[in-house]
């Protein structure tokens, strides 16, 4: 083959691809296929009512002031008391565990599984539920190696803060569904 067939053959096989990129757009396109794009809330306003438990830190329990800052980025309007709100997350309880999967020859923890589980429930004012309680239970593994202590510790820290934000994220796609009761 000559080096101008060459050339056309592969100017060809570069267009085809193109070609065939629009048509599977135009395709999509047709069918009335699109993003979900971002969800609405049926209220405008919430209070949020921290763990009371010292299980995970009480009010400081991390998720929510994830939570919180999810609910004002959506425009939502986070309120001091549940009288001035449309109704109230109360978390019930956050904990987390560590817990040692497997040990080494030398009777070391070399693998651990974390959890972190929150109960939670929507009530308005008037101590009606919005739907039912809900627990949001989140597992991560990770394995440990003394002669890096300092990297799996920052590892440690970091699939810690990765649940909290995951539980945080989970409880706002679960309040898209909350509708006001009867």
């Amino acid at each position: 083959m000559s080096n101008e067939q060459t050339s056309f053959l592969r100017r060809i096989a570069r267009h085809s691809s193109l070609v065939t990129a629009v048509i599977a757009c135009m395709m999509v396109a047709s069918c009335g296929f699109q993003l979900r794009g971002a969800g609405s809330y049926e209220f405008k306003s919430v209070h949020v009512q921290a763990p009371t438990s010292a299980a995970l830190g009480g009010p400081s329990a991390p998720v929510v002031p994830d939570v919180v800052e999810g609910l004002l980025r959506s425009g939502i309007t986070v309120k001091p008391k549940i009288e001035e709100a449309d109704f109230s997350i109360r978390f019930l309880q956050v904990t987390f565990d560590k817990r040692v999967l497997s040990l080494s020859g030398s009777g070391r923890a070399r693998e651990f599984e974390l959890e972190y589980r929150i109960l939670y429930e929507f009530v308005d004012a008037r101590q009606k539920t919005w739907g039912q309680p809900g627990e949001i239970t989140i597992r991560r593994d990770f394995s440990y190696s003394e002669s890096q202590a300092l990297a799996k510790e920052a590892e440690e820290r970091q699939l810690i803060r990765d649940m909290q934000q995951d539980a945080a994220s989970q409880i706002l796609r679960r309040l898209l569904s909350v509708k006001r009761p009867a």
